[in-house]
């Protein structure tokens, strides 16, 4: 029997990496330093944005722009319901107050019931996400927000390679914010970085990384006397990291490629599979980077959700379910918005195996295995 995992961290990284390692344990430099300025160089310039800065994790990079944006005690940040928990965290950990907004049938956010939020909440910022690497509705919801004086920030974990009418997403709003987590289309283990044309925002956020030092390490170096002018964090990337995001950037593109054959293969099988519905939006297909693949299992379906699960578990299948909406999660259970939509969606969803490299073996056995079920 074939196992199947969700992802495969190997598939994407491997020893291409290790000459550039060892360059940067000989240099002696082994934090922000050459290399972590190029990959934040090449990383801007490919998603069309001035500013690269890069930092440990997308969440660290959601934090920094909200709080350089001047969110913070009783502010209202409007997420989608249907999201990681940590797009929503980020807000309260500013002290300010969440406000959720529904979702469409694509798991992204929904532009009407942007809408309602912001005609009823002062909205400070709003945060949509790229959700499973399909970009959202960016123009309309830029347009929404600035009718509303919001700022916008984009949570692109999912997308980095996504775009809109050629243009990447990050680039839409004030700031894009992006993972590099093991399981995300490109990895430095754990890693995040913030793109924007906003000159002021990026020192600020460069600042924050940093400990608020007034001197990046490579400037003390021609004279060590520096300020701490604010609070910051260590939200740093290591050099090491940042030689295996260069890496992995330069391999993107063929990594979203590959993603987009395997997403094709399951759409083509899912069309003799009653019941199974992808979440997503054939309109775009060119445009998702398939961060994953996420199906509906709706009432045509032999089986629930959490039977199929259970069935494809027993095959060494590994799925998920990606994501419990906000409202469910007990720490939010005073949430205050919308999440009809999200709630409907989340008790059919599962992701499928996706990854880069995926075998014709192991998709078939992914597949074989939704039919049989299809067929008890």
């Amino acid at each position: 029997m074939v196992s199947v995992p969700l992802y495969k961290p190997e598939n994407v990284i491997g020893d291409e990496v290790i000459d550039g390692i060892r360059d940067v344990l000989a240099s002696g430099w082994l934090t922000l330093g050459p290399k972590t300025r190029s990959f934040e160089d090449e990383f801007s310039t490919a998603h069309s944005s001035e500013h690269g800065i890069a930092v440990n994790s997308c969440t660290s990079a959601l934090y920094t722009c909200l709080r350089t944006l001047g969110v913070g005690d009783g502010d209202t940040v409007v997420v989608p319901a249907m999201t990681f928990s940590a797009t929503a965290n980020v807000v309260r950990l500013l002290d300010a107050n969440v406000v959720l907004c529904d979702v469409t049938e694509t798991g992204n956010m929904d532009p009407e019931s942007l809408a309602r939020q912001l005609e009823r909440y002062d909205v400070a910022a709003v945060i949509p996400v790229h959700l499973y690497g399909l970009p959202a509705d960016m123009p309309e919801i830029c347009r929404l927000a600035d009718e509303h004086g919001a700022a916008v920030i984009e949570d692109c974990a999912h997308a980095p390679g996504a775009s809109i009418a050629g243009e990447p997403v990050g680039s839409f709003g004030d700031a894009g914010c992006y993972s590099f987590y093991a399981t995300k289309n490109m990895t430095t283990g754990e890693g995040g970085m913030v793109v924007t044309n906003d000159d002021s925002l990026a020192d600020r956020v460069r600042k924050l990384r940093n400990h608020h030092q007034t001197k990046s390490p490579d400037e003390k170096q021609d004279n060590w006397g520096y300020d701490v002018d604010g609070l910051g964090f260590n939200f740093r990337m290591s050099e090491i990291q940042a030689v295996m995001g260069r890496s992995q950037l330069e391999r993107l593109p063929e990594m979203n490629d590959n993603r987009r054959e395997v997403a094709q293969q399951y759409l083509a099988a899912l069309e003799d599979i009653p019941g199974l519905e992808w979440v997503g939006d054939s309109d775009s297909f060119a445009d998702h980077v398939f961060h994953l693949f996420v199906v509906r299992v709706t009432d045509d379906y032999p089986l629930t959700r959490q039977s199929l699960y259970n069935h494809l578990s027993t095959n060494d299948i590994v799925t998920g379910v990606h994501y419990p909406p906000i409202s469910e999660l007990s720490y939010y259970g005073d949430v205050c918005g919308n999440h009809d939509t999200a709630d409907d969606l989340y008790d059919e969803i599962l992701s499928l195996p996706m990854f880069p490299r995926m075998t014709d073996t192991e998709q078939e056995t992914v597949i074989a295995a939704l039919r049989s079920a299809a067929n008890e």
